[in-house]
């Protein structure tokens, strides 16, 4: 990276920050800035993921300017690519892909003298609680051998729910948890510094909002729910749950409302708020049965397409009908198994992307682009894969 582009994204920085204090993020949500303590020169900063608009919520905090570590497919949008490229070339990490081309990129500009931002959970949050970080991130941060700044976002998730189309105006900031020297992370292994990581940033936001009750007043509070309440606690099925308004419903019969303060209420269930259902839920996913003999499909959407990704260009392969079993992925004549899967990811409000053991990538869209609870291919996922594999290490050669 020319150094002269490095003072060009610095200026860009410095230029649109007020502006996107004043005309953006303070009229979108009851912005606070707490006191920012002195920085070190280069730092990898690591925070919590709570909203689609984290990264401007750190550097209007901060006041600083930082690399942030992208969604690889802001880099398939064209010409709105080149430009986003030219104004902050961001590092490009591909969700449910290979890590290791971001790590690399991270590692050199923090030695080139330049801050990066990570967000090491790699997905906002679907219920409020901060989300497990991948073990290889105190790696990272030892390899680094420069400061580490973790900080936490509160109030993010109610004032932008990441199954939403709304914002909601109430009280957002982010707050600088930690600054950790070179030489003393140098002094930690791995794991204490993933500890002290996920104690910084971890965040429960409905354990802070039944303690300090905040409004989060807004229009259509429901209207998104389905893609985070994926199974119905009344009738058992998959995927039947709609929003509208502040109300949200199943045909079986169930009906809720969820309201300024990111409760739920109603008939046919009794959580008192999306945690809560969250938690019924992945133990119902959890108690799927093992595969039998004849494949059970659980979820199914039409008019997809999917796209093999290379190189930041998708191509696309297959169109026409996706189903969900436990075993794994079907696409018309296309068989993707959980067994060769190496990971598979949720963006935005439910687009599915996967890798493959052979290190292909795919991503699967809606062909009218219409969004679709991609979330239950996730769970299938971590139901399935682990079993999948061990089926297919332990069956005879042939």
């Amino acid at each position: 990276m020319p150094k002269d582009r490095y003072k060009f994204h610095k200026w860009i920085c410095r230029v649109t920050l007020p502006l996107m204090r004043s005309f953006w993020l303070n009229r979108c949500f009851d912005m606070s800035y707490p006191e920012v303590p002195e920085l070190p020169e280069t730092f990898l900063l690591v925070s919590n993921h709570v909203t689609n608009v984290d990264p401007f919520l750190i550097v209007s905090t901060l006041r600083r300017h930082v690399y942030f570590v992208a969604t690889e497919h802001i880099f398939r949008l064209g010409f709105i690519s080149k430009v986003i490229r030219f104004l902050q070339d961001p590092i490009p990490l591909a969700k449910g892909g290979s890590t290791s081309g971001a790590v690399l990129e991270i590692l050199r500009r923090l030695k080139a003298g330049r801050s990066v931002a990570l967000f090491a959970e790699g997905n906002c949050s679907w219920d409020g609680r901060a989300i497990s970080i991948p073990t290889a991130t105190g790696k990272v941060v030892k390899k680094s051998k420069t400061a580490l700044v973790t900080v936490r976002i509160i109030g993010g998730y109610f004032a932008h729910p990441r199954w939403s189309y709304s914002n909601r105006r109430g009280p957002v900031r982010v707050e600088v948890m930690r600054i950790y020297q070179p030489e003393e992370l140098a002094a930690m292994k791995p794991d204490e510094i993933n500890r002290h990581i996920e104690e910084d940033i971890g965040e429960d936001a409905y354990e802070r909002q039944l303690k300090d009750p905040q409004r989060y007043p807004g229009k259509d509070l429901a209207k998104g729910l389905g893609h985070a309440l994926l199974a119905c606690p009344k009738c058992r099925r998959i995927r039947t749950i709609t929003g509208a308004g502040s109300r949200f419903s199943c045909d079986c019969g169930l009906n809720g409302s969820y309201d300024e303060y990111g409760m739920i209420s109603g008939d046919g269930f009794d959580f008192k708020t999306v945690r809560d259902w969250e938690d019924w839920q992945r133990k119902y996913f959890a108690a799927l049965p093992a595969p039998g003999e004849e494949e059970t499909v659980y979820a199914s959407d039409d008019g997809m397409i999917l796209y093999e990704i290379t190189g930041h260009q998708a191509q696309k392969t297959a169109e026409g009908t996706l189903s969900g079993s436990d075993r794994g992925l079907r696409f018309g004549d296309k068989f993707f198994s959980f067994a060769d899967m190496a990971d598979l990811a949720i963006r935005l409000h439910g687009t599915t992307t996967f890798s493959m053991k052979d290190g292909s990538y795919f991503e699967l869209k809606k062909a009218d682009k219409s969004d679709y609870s991609g979330r239950i291919y996730k769970f299938l996922f971590e139901r399935y894969a682990h079993e999948a594999a061990q089926d297919a290490a332990s069956a005879p050669e042939t």
